[in-house]
């Protein structure tokens, strides 16, 4: 437990500092690492909490689905290693983003699927956003209520309540 509070920290750490950085909400937790003075910040913490998460997760895992947190574990490494999105590291950080999307999303479905019902919160907000703000362009209203960077917490979020409750 302590682990996973040592993780949960440093992830809402992170993302705190970085919305008071930008002095508002990101495109994405992976957009931060272009206002980075030194951007080996992001990696570590990317990577880290991950790493405390994962005995907690194995724990909170049936046997059978202990696999799905291991690989979304990996896809979060890979982020932290190929943080340049928009450059060099484009496909693989983008195949890590996929693989810690979809498998601790699948594992969470495994395990205590409930909290996957959190995902109707952001799409209740997404749709509300773009009904009111309908500019003729679904991608741009998308981009601008910033589904990616609530995509990813509401991704963290059922992880971390999976492991806690």
């Amino acid at each position: 437990m302590i682990l996973t509070l040592l993780s949960l920290l440093a992830f809402a750490s992170y993302v705190g500092v970085m919305i008071y950085k930008t002095k508002g909400i990101p495109y994405s937790i992976s957009d931060t690492y272009y206002i980075l003075s030194n951007r080996y910040w992001f990696g570590i913490c990317m990577i880290l909490p991950s790493l405390l998460l994962l005995p907690a997760a194995l724990d909170a895992s049936t046997e059978n689905s202990q696999f799905l947190i291991f690989l979304s574990v990996v896809g979060m490494i890979v982020l932290g290693v190929s943080p340049n999105f928009r450059g060099a590291h484009k496909k693989a950080h983008i195949a890590g983003a996929v693989m810690s999307l979809v498998f601790s999303q699948l594992w969470v479905g495994c395990n205590s699927w409930y909290w996957l019902l959190l995902w109707a919160a952001f799409l209740i907000y997404a749709i509300t956003f773009v009904v009111n703000n309908w500019s003729g362009n679904l991608i741009w209203d998308l981009t601008a209520c910033k589904s990616m960077f609530w995509i990813e917490v509401i991704s963290l979020l059922t992880v971390y309540l999976t492991c806690i409750v």
